[in-house]
């Protein structure tokens, strides 16, 4: 997603916590993240970003099991959820926050065994992670389509050019 941006990837080592509302959560661990590559990298810009779901009044990020993401995707079936990134790019004491909402309706009737079984589904929130076009698993993303595949680029694209642009000058 990020072709055509020189960057490297750098783990920020940060345990994820737990706020009150899923803006403030993705948004809080996505700073966390931000700030502590920051401390080791001085001086360029760091980009950080979390994601996380919201359904029934719980927040969901990475299933610990496969077993876990097995329930957690058959109670998703048929339904509409929410999924949120907050990204955050900061260099020093910079800082640049948005948040990005999508929501998405899985099918009623995904093959959620055979997804499961040609991906580790503990590395993504909500325990899937979809394909840009026929996804077996989505019905349909009511906003950013990029967000739910992994990075909000409807806005990180501009946030990153704008920061190149105001560089050469």
């Amino acid at each position: 997603m990020l072709k055509g941006f020189r960057f490297r990837v750098v783990p920020s080592g940060v345990r994820e916590v737990r706020r009150k509302t899923l803006r403030a959560t993705v948004l809080e661990n996505a700073r966390r993240k931000a700030a502590a590559v920051a401390r080791r990298h001085s001086g360029v810009w760091i980009l950080a970003a979390d994601t996380m779901i919201s359904f029934r009044g719980r927040l969901h990020g990475k299933p610990a099991t496969r077993a876990a993401a097995e329930r957690l995707l058959r109670s998703l079936a048929g339904r509409t959820h929410r999924l949120a990134t907050g990204v955050v790019l900061q260099r020093g004491g910079e800082r640049i926050e948005r948040c990005v909402i999508s929501r998405v309706t899985l099918r009623k009737d995904a093959p959620v065994r055979k997804i499961l079984a040609h991906q580790d589904p503990t590395g993504f929130a909500g325990g899937y992670a979809i394909r840009p076009q026929n996804d077996p698993l989505v019905e349909r993303v009511a906003g950013s389509v990029t967000n739910v595949i992994g990075l909000p680029m409807e806005v990180v694209r501009p946030l990153l050019r704008s920061l190149i642009h105001s560089s050469r000058h």
